[in-house]
């Protein structure tokens, strides 16, 4: 973990100790939600994690933006720890939706975006500014940006899955009556 916090400061040429990622989930725009996560020093903190419901489903980019705003508004009005790193779950769409709620805040956080394969899997970042930082995949940087990826996507969608469920649930119950 150590070594690939060191690549992933080498890369971004900033000292890397506190990451937050965001990812969306949604069936069809049904139970829009977003998960985040947050890991410190390449471990996860799961006291840290939020499950975000969020409003009806417009698009992907207004379900990040909203996410976003509603995690560092309520880190400035709240105070709490800012991360070093802020990753979201998508490419330059997804970037620059987040920067511009970062940037009507006036938040100063470095942003990257997660680039994805064919195959949907991780193979490089996208920095703010649009450049592509390739990693390679054979090192400790790329599994630790995978595990993250994986744990984010698995935080957004069980939360989604448990309120799909409990309306389910809900409405047999109302069909039962």
């Amino acid at each position: 973990r150590q070594f690939a916090l060191k690549q992933l400061s080498h890369l971004l040429q900033m000292k890397v100790h506190r990451i937050e990622l965001f990812d969306n989930s949604h069936l069809q725009g049904s139970f829009n939600v977003s998960g985040m996560v947050v890991f410190v020093d390449g471990k996860p903190s799961k006291k840290d994690y939020r499950m975000y419901r969020l409003d009806s489903y417009r698009s992907d980019l207004d379900s990040m933006k909203e996410a976003i705003y509603r995690r560092y508004f309520r880190l400035l009005k709240d105070g709490g720890t800012y991360p070093d790193l802020l990753i979201v779950d998508g490419g330059e769409l997804q970037i620059k939706a987040a920067k511009e709620i970062l940037d009507a805040l006036e938040v100063n956080v470095a942003l990257c975006g997660l680039c994805k394969d064919e195959h949907h899997r991780t193979n490089a970042l996208l920095n703010q500014d649009g450049e592509r930082i390739e990693i390679d995949p054979s090192s400790p940087l790329f599994f630790l940006l995978t595990q993250m990826q994986d744990e984010v996507h698995r935080f957004a969608i069980s939360y989604h899955r448990r309120l799909r469920s409990k309306a389910m649930s809900a409405d047999l119950l109302g069909f039962l009556r």
